[in-house]
């Protein structure tokens, strides 16, 4: 091979070097950029390794005064005509429900009508007493002069008086004696009649006059106003519905929620194969769905001795938990806020912890892949526990390392 030969062929193969270390360099430069630029790398750390069982559900009030329709005698199923709007802050005696009163304003209408008529008979009655009463002591003063006066003449002597008028005079008497006596019976029996009559249109009046004061309390009852200062909040019936004005209301149904915004608790849920794990006083965090970007703190206070279903067209399990909350934020919690948490079941400090994004988990196990050079290598690690977003390293990795994330986003 000539020499011009042999430095064409050196060239060439000079000139292929560099292009193949171009596209090299580029390709190593822009993988670079992606994985500086995309985020999706995490770093091996120490810290708490934290396992925790999922629980979610809703705020509720420690103190709350729930509002129902109001015990009137003889009404058993309320009609609404005004509910106060949810939501808003109302003081103690700010009226917050109305229910319909048109029945019992027609009943007390005809219990007053009713009241005033036995008035009217009674003031009637006794007029009609009265004046049986006059007219008897009227009778009564004529009989009694007459019978003086007949007494006078049975009093004269025979010798002075004629035998036949004396024998007049004497039955003349004793019919007067016999209509006096008969006068103070009949008016014995009229006062007897009388009393009773009285005594029933008496107690008749008395009856509807103790019917319509019932009545005016029972429809003052029937606009009910708020116990105490707080925030208004409709109670949802089993379906979810709240009640609004139209809907009809039983006796003792719950409408409306007082709560007391300054101490709230936290009603939650567990599935039912963890509820071995709970114990009481056990440590919770948990995020509002309307606030999740702040976090709160509490502990089990109870546990359910029952389980239930989640919901009636739900076949999931589930035990129902009350935590109690270290503080309540009254800028942020309403009862009824939906709330995701976790309560913490075991607890490792200063453990050595993996994004749990970064795990693949293959037939031969789970692999990591680590940044190593100027390139990326599989890593065999053995976990541990995984909790809280991390998996415990026991071996394989070190603190520091960079590990891709297969899920971005999933960090501890």
């Amino acid at each position: 091979m000539s020499a011009a030969t042999k430095r064409g062929v050196r060239s060439f193969a000079g000139w292929v070097a560099v292009i193949v270390l171009f596209f090299l360099g580029g390709w190593w430069a822009l993988r670079g950029r992606v994985d500086a630029d995309d985020g999706s790398w995490g770093r091996v750390e120490r810290g708490a390794l934290v396992v925790g069982i999922e629980t979610s559900g809703t705020l509720k009030a420690a103190e709350s005064v729930f509002l129902t329709p109001p015990q009137v005698s003889r009404m058993w199923n309320f009609k609404l005509t005004f509910i106060a709007p949810e939501g808003i802050e109302v003081a103690a005696g700010t009226p917050v429900l109305r229910f319909d009163s048109s029945d019992l304003e027609r009943r007390l209408l005809e219990l007053t009508a009713e009241s005033e008529q036995a008035a009217k008979q009674l003031e009637k009655l006794r007029t009609d007493v009265a004046k049986r009463a006059a007219d008897h002591r009227l009778r009564v003063a004529e009989a009694e002069a007459r019978r003086r006066k007949l007494a006078l003449q049975v009093a004269v002597p025979e010798e002075v008086s004629k035998a036949k008028d004396l024998a007049a005079a004497r039955i003349d008497l004793q019919l007067v004696e016999r209509e006096l006596a008969y006068l103070a019976d009949k008016r014995a029996l009229e006062e007897r009649a009388s009393q009773e009559e009285i005594s029933s249109l008496e107690e008749q009046r008395a009856r509807a006059t103790a019917r319509v004061h019932e009545l005016r309390q029972d429809i003052a009852k029937l606009s009910v106003v708020s116990p105490r200062a707080g925030t208004v909040i409709y109670v949802s019936s089993r379906d979810g519905s709240k009640k609004k004005v139209g809907d009809s209301a039983w006796r003792g149904s719950q409408i409306l929620e007082i709560p007391d915004l300054t101490r709230m608790l936290a009603d939650g849920e567990v599935d039912e194969a963890d509820v071995g794990k709970l114990e009481l006083g056990q440590r919770v965090t948990l995020r509002l769905d309307a606030h999740p970007e702040v976090e709160y703190e509490g502990k089990v206070r109870r546990i359910g001795r029952t389980v239930q279903r989640r919901s009636a067209k739900s076949r999931i399990k589930i035990v129902r938990i009350e935590i109690e909350l270290s503080e309540t934020d009254v800028e942020r919690m309403r009862p009824g806020m939906r709330f995701q948490g976790s309560v913490e079941i075991e607890r490792r400090d200063d453990v050595l912890l993996l994004p749990s994004g970064a795990v693949e988990m293959t037939a031969h196990g789970p692999v990591v892949y680590r940044r190593a050079g100027f390139g990326v290598e599989s890593v065999s690690p053995r976990l541990g526990l995984r909790g809280g977003g991390g998996v415990e390293v026991l071996s394989g990795l070190d603190e520091g390392d960079e590990v891709r994330l297969l899920l971005v986003g999933m960090t501890r």
